[in-house]
């Protein structure tokens, strides 16, 4: 009795393609990627307190509202700092009045240690002194923007009494936003200045914002941790205290680089399957860095590779026939 073998050849031509997706092996930097992360604040953040105690008379801002240095924010009752500067200004006048008088009486003959010792005797730089600290003591009835920003954070209203040294409000520079976060100490050898950083946020979840590393706390926490600021080159929408994170991409050498979906271990090896000519090819390769999403390829692959990156795990094997999404047809 013979036994009937069966045409290999033939079976696999009746075979349908598997329809996979591909992805194209690039020769390229490869970014290691660091996740962390952190909470957003102002590069520029100051608190606005009051120098004087009084009643809030006049208050002029509000919370979120945009100010200029130098701006008048605030008003403090003033009656009694207006009347000192009012009786200092007279004070002084009269210490002059007395002081032409007596260097009348000198002739023309007058010295000018004589003039000095007068201007003393008759009160004048004492008078001069007083009024100075009367204006001073006026201005700190007033509350002036110190720098340009948005107001947060205001904690007063208009009528409160006031004690000095109390806080207002913040202010800050909404272009001028950081993210501070946090990274393992086992990554801090990759981190130098300037390098680039995608920061997420809750608010924005579907847009990426551009940062870089502008300073590192050359110290280790008792967790292990070392502290970061990157400074986001974007900042429309965001505020001070919202979440992020953030993934700092740190470029290592020029290698082959495929989707790390590209890999597979077959028999205890690592393969990845390449797209050529309606099949798929099986290669063995070795690897180097892996970031989750890329994977360096130190060898078994050529730039231009049209490396298979779907239904490579159980689906397909060497030589199967594959098709690239709606070329399934033409194969």
């Amino acid at each position: 009795m013979e036994t009937e073998i069966p045409d290999t050849q033939s079976l696999k031509k009746d075979v349908e393609p598997t329809m996979v997706s591909i992805a194209q092996a690039q020769y390229r930097p490869f970014e290691f990627l660091i996740n962390s992360s952190g909470t957003i604040a102002s590069g520029n953040e100051l608190s606005i307190t009051f120098q004087a105690s009084g009643v809030l008379k006049q208050l002029n801002i509000k919370n979120g509202q945009m100010v200029r240095k130098g701006q008048v924010i605030g008003q403090l009752e003033n009656t009694q700092q207006q009347f000192a500067v009012e009786k200092a200004e007279a004070s002084l006048e009269d210490a002059k009045v007395r002081y032409t008088d007596a260097m009348l009486s000198y002739g023309a003959g007058i010295t000018e240690l004589q003039k000095k010792n007068l201007l003393v005797q008759n009160g004048v730089p004492s008078a001069e002194i007083n009024l100075k600290e009367a204006k001073m003591n006026m201005a700190r009835t007033q509350i002036l923007a110190p720098i340009s920003g948005i107001i947060a954070e205001l904690e007063e209203k208009q009528g409160n009494i006031i004690s000095g040294g109390s806080k207002l409000a913040a202010i800050y520079e909404p272009k001028n936003l950081t993210l501070s976060a946090k990274i393992l100490e086992t990554d801090f050898k990759h981190i130098k200045l300037g390098q680039r950083a995608d920061i997420y946020t809750l608010s924005f979840k579907d847009k990426i914002f551009e940062a870089y590393v502008s300073e590192i706390n050359p110290k280790v926490d008792k967790n292990g941790m070392v502290e970061l600021k990157l400074q986001l080159k974007e900042t429309e929408g965001l505020l001070p205290g919202m979440n992020a994170n953030a993934v700092i991409r740190v470029p290592q050498s020029d290698n082959i680089i495929v989707p790390r979906d590209a890999l597979v271990i077959k028999s205890g090896r690592q393969v990845v399957f390449t797209f050529e000519n309606g099949l798929a090819i099986w290669k063995y390769v070795k690897v180097g860095l892996d970031n989750g999403v890329d994977i360096e390829i130190l060898e078994g692959l050529e730039e231009g590779d049209q490396v298979i990156v779907s239904d490579n795990l159980l689906q397909i094997g060497h030589e199967a026939k594959v098709a690239i999404g709606s070329d399934l047809n033409n194969n």
